[in-house]
């Protein structure tokens, strides 16, 4: 009996090991086991491959920190080799994948940055856009070492606008160069609170969008900039055009303002492409007049191909000073019926040659236009001025003659002024003894020979002989130098 159970023992063992064999014969081949596909994450510097990764197909991946293998400045990883959108860490990769670094060296910032700008704050309305850049305007260099900082502290009040720029001056004119407008703001609303907004731009992108103030206060700006990083806008060479990936401004708000606003009207003036050659001309013939919130432009005559807008001044109420404003009425302004006399969403265009009254409501921000009937008073345009005694229009050798080819073109050969000999054209009907118009300081073009903004009368600065050139549709008077 003991022999028998030992023998039928030995034999289930046999049986179940044979059927262990047989099930594990019956399994997966190696070769047909699923294999995981897996991509390639590359990291790139520029040109330069800093890393390369084979990761699981469909999988998310963590942001490599590449401070250990580059000693340049890292601002992050972006999607392309523009650098225009940050590389999103959250989706899986699904196939091959190159990831952009963000990237700049050191380089010592010599420029000299400052705020110019508009509005009713001290700093800005004098500013005037950047006319004017006293040692206020400027801001405070606090560089280290490693890193180009500049700081400054201004007061503010909602709606004004501003930029930095590195003023370009010369003994002949003065310029924005390398601005840093919209946006290079960190943070323009903090804790839910509007403290910037993107402003107006004549220029095209952000990079030259003014920064728009919404909240009053106390504001301390700190700009951080990286010149190695910078480069030009369509490969210009122009500075205007200067951008940075790597630049910016941040804030703190201080608390509220150290100044009382200034009281300020806003005053807009038609500018364009033949009437104004897109100078900034205040005058007669290119103000609109502020009565109860309405601004009105009459009886302007204007050509269908020229192409104009409406930009503004601000003027100091207490002091009638005058800077230049920062809103604007274009096309988009204008009433549904006033768009079939005047084509255009931003620059306008009349769609027939004539005479327009334009009226605008400044708190709707609608401009209505209307087609009118209107004979201007008759008269010839004289010399005058005070180097002949203010007898110009008694004298018809101080006639301006008219052009034969452009009826808007009245011409005087050469007069000769001394130092603050002052001139201007008078508009005089001779046959009435009446005096029409009287076109001076705010009708002259610029012109750095006569100081223009001592009153009503041009006064030349430099003695010598101009020519003369006066345009009856613009209402621009043009003083050379003569050869």
């Amino acid at each position: 009996m003991k022999k028998g159970k030992i023998l039928l023992s030995f034999g289930l063992v046999l049986g179940t090991l044979g059927l262990f064999l047989t099930l594990a014969a019956c399994g997966p081949k190696e070769e047909d086991k699923p294999v995981d596909e897996t991509v390639t994450v590359t990291y790139k510097n520029g040109d330069t491959v800093l890393k390369e990764d084979s990761v699981k197909k469909g999988v998310t991946i963590t942001a490599w920190d590449p401070k250990s293998t580059v000693s340049d400045e890292f601002f992050g990883w972006f999607a392309e080799p523009t650098l225009t959108h940050e590389f999103d860490f959250t989706k899986a990769v699904s196939e091959n994948t190159t990831i952009f670094g963000s990237f700049v060296g050191y380089q010592k910032d010599e420029r000299k940055w400052a705020i110019a700008g508009s509005g009713t704050s001290s700093i800005l309305a004098s500013s005037n856009w950047g006319k004017v850049y006293n040692p206020e305007h400027y801001m405070t260099n606090a560089s280290t070492a490693t890193k180009n900082i500049f700081k400054m502290t201004v007061n503010l009040f909602a709606g004004d606008q501003f930029q930095f720029t590195d003023p370009v001056i010369t003994e002949d004119s003065v310029s924005w160069g390398h601005q840093r407008g919209a946006k290079y703001i960190a943070e323009p609303t903090k804790n839910d609170v509007e403290y910037f907004s993107v402003g107006g731009s004549l220029g095209g992108d952000n990079s030259t969008a003014n920064i728009t103030v919404a909240k009053d206060g106390k504001y301390e700006f700190v700009l951080t900039t990286y010149p190695k990083g910078d480069f030009q806008k369509d490969g210009t060479t122009n500075l205007y055009d200067n951008r940075s990936y790597y630049d910016k401004i941040t804030y703190t708000w201080l608390g509220e303002c150290e100044e009382v606003r200034a009281e300020v009207e806003t005053i807009f003036y038609m500018k364009g492409a033949l009437i104004t050659g897109w100078g900034d001309y205040v005058n007669d013939f290119t103000a609109l007049k502020n009565d109860n919130g309405k601004a009105t432009l009459a009886n302007v005559y204007l050509v269908k191909e020229d192409e104009f807008m409406f930009a503004s001044k601000n003027k100091d109420v207490a002091t009638g000073t005058l800077s230049d404003g920062n809103s604007y009425i274009r096309g988009a302004n204008l009433t549904e019926a006033s768009k079939a006399l005047v084509t255009g969403t931003a620059n306008m265009k009349v769609v027939e040659d004539g005479y327009y009254t334009f009226v605008y409501d400044i708190e709707k921000e609608e401009l209505s236009v209307t087609k009118v009937e209107y004979t201007p008073k008759a008269g010839a345009y004289y010399i005058d001025g005070s180097f002949i005694e203010w007898q110009g229009v008694n004298d018809d050798k101080y006639l301006l003659t008219q052009d034969a080819e452009n009826p808007h073109l009245y011409t005087f050969g050469k007069i000769t002024l001394a130092e603050n000999d002052e001139i201007g054209i008078q508009y005089y009907n001779k046959a009435l003894n009446q005096y029409n118009g009287f076109f001076s300081a705010k009708n002259m073009v610029s012109n750095a020979n006569f100081d223009l903004t001592s009153g009503a009368n041009a006064k030349a600065k430099v003695a010598g002989t101009y020519t003369v050139t006066f345009n009856s549709y613009s209402h621009l008077l043009t003083l050379t130098p003569a050869e």
